[in-house]
């Protein structure tokens, strides 16, 4: 047995306890009115004598079950946790019962997850190891400490339930969601990253840095021929070109107000992060460095990192970053990266924008634009797409609709405006996020004008 760490033991009577006093209580009343009804004599001895028997078995019972044994538990939890993804926990249970005893277990999860299958209700045999699972779902990043475990466990005559804390506390790490890194991995190896939606456009001879040497393939232009290898081989031979490497591409992710708003369970901030997360990724693979720098609430920048292995560091550099209530300071955000980062780079501003935002959001590109080549991605809300489609049937619909056409047509000019001055441009909801900056940072890399 490992050491314990029991907490103080609490007392709280049962309902068999409850049940036996007024079962006694009503014993020693009929006994009491028989014995005075038919002149017996000596009834309040007779009540009195039947009440403090059964006080005593009470009593022997509570102290039976201060000798009970206590129950180590020991949790299984991974370390790092993905945001609104269920995970299961494991908890061991050693004890030194002789008897079969039921129990119950209440995990020391916070409020700020979601719990399946607790409390939990088993039966420990003597000589047994008992093993129970709970599934958990983190509803915020950052640190999560679950507290020790709670533990039920009835007294030998079953009159009190013996409860205590049992345990150590865990600390966790809830990430923002890197499933989608996984499921991008697995899918790499094989090609078919296109069933998540990320798209990569083959490109024969126009790249920036020579790949390999391989046979001809019909399409190829003469340019690409090597004609030393050629000859050498006596078939054609082309030469091979990959996106250039070594390149600079920093996410300038906005944590103001309006990115708590929420179309799904994850705020548009938690989609913004599993987005970065994902194209950090890509881009490591690709053997670009990344950086990370976020403004409004929180002000916190991640330096360079390079190597697929340094997807940790941003990873554990993004993981508690939260939106706040303040405003997004677009034009300080700006001049704060143009200090930070000095050599050209391929700049992504996640962020959700506002027609009062127009003329900051500009004064901000065409401070970027001066030394990067910069990418806006434009969270809408889902709602919109949801009432510009929904059918048109009284008149307060008819005024929503042409509310939400103004909106959108509004947003559609700001677009126009930032793509004429040279800014590529998304304009998506929260889930389609991920993919359209994967894709278009993928495109902007294959064009080779970074």
């Amino acid at each position: 047995m490992k050491p314990h760490h029991w907490s103080r033991r609490r007392w709280i009577p049962s309902k068999r306890l409850y049940g036996g006093l007024l079962l006694l209580a009503i014993v020693a009343f009929i006994l009491a009115f028989v014995n005075s009804y038919f002149a017996l004599g000596n009834s309040l001895e007779s009540g009195g004598a039947v009440l403090l028997a059964g006080l005593i078995v009470v009593g022997v019972d509570y102290m039976m079950s201060r000798q009970l044994p206590g129950i180590d538990i020991e949790r299984e939890v991974a370390g790092n946790l993905a945001v609104d993804k269920w995970a299961s926990v494991t908890l061991h249970l050693r004890h030194q019962f002789n008897r079969a005893v039921r129990v119950q277990v209440f995990d020391g999860v916070p409020a700020n997850a979601e719990l399946q299958n607790l409390p939990l209700f088993l039966e420990l045999l003597p000589g047994r190891t008992s093993q129970v699972s709970y599934n958990l779902r983190p509803l915020e990043r950052g640190p999560l400490a679950i507290e020790p475990a709670y533990l039920q466990i009835p007294s030998p005559l079953g009159f009190w339930q013996v409860q205590y804390r049992s345990g150590t506390a865990s600390n966790v790490k809830v990430y923002p969601d890197f499933m989608a890194i996984a499921a991008y991995t697995i899918l790499a190896t094989d090609n078919h990253t296109s069933q998540i939606g990320i798209k990569r456009k083959p490109r024969r001879g126009t790249g920036l840095e020579f790949q390999q040497l391989r046979e001809y393939r019909l399409g190829d232009s003469l340019r690409q021929l090597d004609w030393k290898a050629t000859s050498r081989r006596q078939k054609l031979i082309s030469r091979e070109y990959q996106d250039e490497r070594d390149q600079q591409i920093v996410l300038l992710v906005d944590s103001g107000r309006r990115m708590r708003a929420k179309d799904d369970e994850l705020s548009h901030f938690d989609h913004s992060l599993n987005a970065m997360l994902l194209v950090s990724y890509i881009a490591l693979r690709q053997g670009d460095s990344v950086s990370v720098m976020s403004f409004g609430e929180v002000n916190r920048w991640i330096p360079a990192q390079k190597g697929v292995e340094r997807i940790k560091n941003l990873l554990n550099g993004m993981y508690d970053l939260q939106a706040g209530q303040c405003a997004p300071d677009y034009t300080a955000a700006a001049e704060k990266l143009a200090l930070l980062q000095q050599k050209r780079s391929l700049v992504i501003l996640v962020t959700n924008s506002r027609d009062e935002d127009v003329n900051e959001l500009l004064l901000a590109v065409n401070l970027l634009k001066k030394r990067h080549l910069v990418m806006i991605a434009n969270i809408r809300e889902e709602i919109l797409d949801q009432l510009e489609q929904r059918p048109v049937t009284n008149l307060d619909e008819a005024i929503s609709y042409a509310g939400v056409q103004q909106y959108l047509s509004s947003r559609r000019e700001v677009q126009k405006k930032l793509t004429a001055s040279g800014v590529y441009t998304l304009d998506c909801t929260a889930k389609e996020l991920a993919v359209r900056v994967a894709n278009s940072y993928l495109e902007i890399k294959g064009a080779g004008v970074l």
